[in-house]
């Protein structure tokens, strides 16, 4: 007796189908770009003001150190202004990091709707590269530099649109991480005036670094964002047919 009941409903499947492989639609990251550039806004002006209170802490310690008059005021002072300082930026960075991450992804799968083989890294990497240790200083800009040159409209730009803003933003955040890091933990662990003062000196330039990071990731961000808007502007522009003029 035959088997009748896997096709008893819908039509038999086809001999010999084919499925074309599923190609993600495009999602406008404009809205995501502009909040990203608020963010990055602030971040440069918390970087900036960080800089400052560390600035006010190296003098003290410098002070100190000269023989000068430093109360414990002074310190106390320094120590609450570092903690503000470093609270707005951890806040941020949160905050920073969590949309961008989201604005990442989506460009990453806008490359795919431009070309499937594009990017030899799969999207779900897009999030995942960040939370790889040591991976993450290098997996993201790979993936960036993949998502770029999938965005770059070949046919106005035969050379490729210039990855500048790309590579400053990567290398000075790197910087900025590591410096940042190192020079927290040194002043964690100082024992006396002069690694303090060492420790506070290594801060102002992370937080310098990381304010110039901030500045590139803007250009960086809305640039790339640009590229797509503009490539599946001119992408339906050729799909769509033109009106003709009236004879």
């Amino acid at each position: 007796m035959s088997d009748t009941s896997q096709n008893s409903f819908g039509p038999p499947p086809a001999a010999t189908g084919y499925l074309p492989p599923y190609v993600p639609l495009f999602r406008p990251p404009g809205g995501l770009a502009t909040a990203l550039t608020a963010l990055f806004s602030v971040t440069i002006g918390v970087d900036l003001l960080a800089a400052a209170f560390d600035v006010y802490v190296w003098q003290l310690l410098d002070g100190l150190l000269g023989g000068g008059s430093v109360t414990d005021a002074d310190l106390t002072r320094a120590d609450g202004l570092q903690a503000l300082s470093g609270a707005l930026q951890a806040l941020l960075l949160v905050a920073t990091a969590v949309v961008f991450i989201i604005w990442f992804y989506r460009v990453r799968r806008n490359a795919d709707f431009f070309a499937l083989d594009a990017c030899e890294m799969k999207s779900g990497w897009a999030i995942g590269a960040w939370f790889i240790p040591i991976g993450n200083l290098w997996l993201p800009r790979k993936i960036a530099g993949e998502v770029w040159n999938a965005s770059n409209d070949w046919d106005s730009e035969p050379r490729g649109t210039s990855q500048t803003s790309m590579n400053l933003w990567w290398v000075l955040f790197v910087a900025s991480s590591l410096i940042g890091r190192f020079s927290s933990s040194e002043y964690a662990d100082g024992a006396n005036a002069t690694e303090l003062k060492h420790a506070a000196g290594m801060m102002i330039f992370s937080d310098v670094l990381d304010a110039m990071a901030a500045v590139f990731a803007i250009l960086f961000v809305r640039k790339l964002t640009r590229m797509q808007v503009d490539k599946t502007t001119a992408r339906q522009t050729q799909i769509l047919p033109q009106p003709q003029p009236y004879s």
